[in-house]
């Protein structure tokens, strides 16, 4: 004969489920591709695209970093943790363009260490802090941004 309520969780399951809830929460159990939006663009730099470097969009609420690559024509298409897209909201941005980053470029050293090499656009545009670039990613599309750097 069964004893209590048969429908009834046993009272160790039910820390047990609450600690994995938590854990998913933690883990980031959602939909990433949900907190994600399609973005694009170009870089020049004297009014000339520019021919390779980075793109780096850091979201000012915290969150994950996304990257892209420039190409030859000055575009880029951000990606992050791997997926297509740019986190959804206000972004700031860096621009970087070392030598060690030209296709086909070979590591650069400097007193026994690995080096960066030379940018290439002024170095403001290097540091989130700096660069004077920021974007709003909207959800759904955006169309292809612009960055304009310049010397000044």
């Amino acid at each position: 004969m069964i004893k209590g309520n048969p429908r009834r969780l046993p009272p160790a399951v039910i820390p047990c489920l609450l600690v994995c809830g938590a854990l998913c929460v933690v883990a980031g159990c959602t939909d990433r591709s949900a907190r994600l939006a399609p973005f694009s663009g170009t870089v020049t730099y004297k009014g000339k695209p520019l021919e390779f470097g980075g793109v780096t969009m850091q979201p000012v609420r915290g969150g994950s970093i996304s990257r892209g690559v420039i190409q030859p024509d000055g575009t880029f298409e951000m990606t992050t943790d791997g997926e297509p897209g740019a986190p959804i909201g206000t972004n700031s941005v860096r621009v970087t363009c070392y030598t060690s980053q030209k296709p086909g470029a070979a590591a650069a050293t400097r007193e026994g260490e690995l080096s960066v090499g030379a940018s290439l656009i002024p170095e403001r545009y290097a540091r989130f802090s700096s660069s004077g670039l920021t974007v709003e990613v909207k959800p759904g599309g955006n169309e292809p941004q612009v960055f304009e750097l310049s010397e000044r």
